[in-house]
């Protein structure tokens, strides 16, 4: 069931300047309840406007954004009332810390929906457990955290809103590889408890594999196709020629399958790939 949809959405900018550009066409698509939705595409490809128009921080110039099936601007000063519901991440949230303490910064969205101290203060303690920070680090000063440490506080502060859905625009952008897998394990274990609808904007293919039950992909502002993960990664090739980079694992379980050989099941992870080739070789018989 579809939590959130939108339906033949356009959208232009720099209308009436040379440099008009056509970010979204037509594009229709929706977001299953309580999955992890993966959105992905070049540079251009239309994935951060069409995120941002999720919780209305951009209105489409053509077509609607439906929440629960209603039309998140059919009353368009009642439009905060949505991002409470549909809590966006943009890229380098860390940016956008400001207040006195991490505590206070985490729960600046909630003192403004009129929630007691009592309860902010326990939401605060719940959601900071997911993205990797220690309660000993909620008096100090924003200012006084590493890069990472921000990043994850301001993520906080919109798990803290408990949303109905969780879009984030590159959440683990400029972070290593563990950064990335503390964060983004972290999200997905938040879903596992809370039910929550989790879209997921990355340019990393291996961020879909691992993490996303779904994978919308999008090509010069268009759908360029939609499906399951195991949907989307059975078109490497197609992938490729987008010039998105599929998993290198990916590739190598291809190359396995033109010789013969007989795999099946998730075949864009190691351990996929790991958990196809185990039985085969345990059925070897040895000379």
């Amino acid at each position: 069931m579809k939590i959130l949809e939108v339906e033949q959405v356009s959208h232009l900018y720099g209308v009436g300047t040379p440099f008009r550009t056509e970010a979204l066409k037509n594009v229709s698509v929706g977001f299953e309840r309580g999955l992890i939705t993966g959105v992905i595409g070049h540079t251009g490809s239309g994935k951060s406007t069409l995120v941002q128009m999720l919780n209305g921080l951009i209105r489409p110039a053509e077509g609607r954004v439906l929440l629960d099936g209603k039309d998140i601007w059919e009353k368009p000063k009642e439009i905060r009332s949505v991002r409470f519901r549909v809590g966006l991440v943009m890229q380098y949230p860390e940016y956008q810390l400001f207040d006195e303490t991490v505590e206070k910064d985490i729960g600046y969205a909630l003192r403004n929906q009129g929630l007691g101290q009592d309860e902010i203060r326990e939401r605060v303690r719940e959601v900071i457990s997911f993205v990797g920070l220690t309660p000993d680090l909620l008096e100090k000063s924003p200012f006084d955290l590493s890069g990472g440490q921000k990043r994850r506080a301001a993520i906080a502060g919109i798990l803290a809103m408990r949303p109905d859905v969780l879009v984030l625009d590159e959440p683990a952008a400029g972070l290593d590889p563990r950064g990335r897998r503390e964060i983004l394990g972290g999200l997905t274990r938040y879903r596992d408890k809370t039910g929550t609808t989790v879209i997921l904007v990355s340019h990393s293919m291996e961020d879909m594999a691992t993490y996303c039950d779904r994978v919308v992909v999008m090509n010069h502002g268009e759908v360029y196709a939609e499906g399951t993960t195991d949907e989307i990664f059975a078109r490497a090739g197609e992938l490729d020629s987008i010039g998105l980079d599929v998993p290198q694992i990916a590739h190598v379980a291809l190359s396995l399958k033109e010789r013969g050989i007989p795999l099946t099941g998730t075949l864009y992870t190691v351990d996929g790939v790991k958990n196809a080739l185990l039985p085969l070789l345990k059925g070897r018989k040895t000379p």
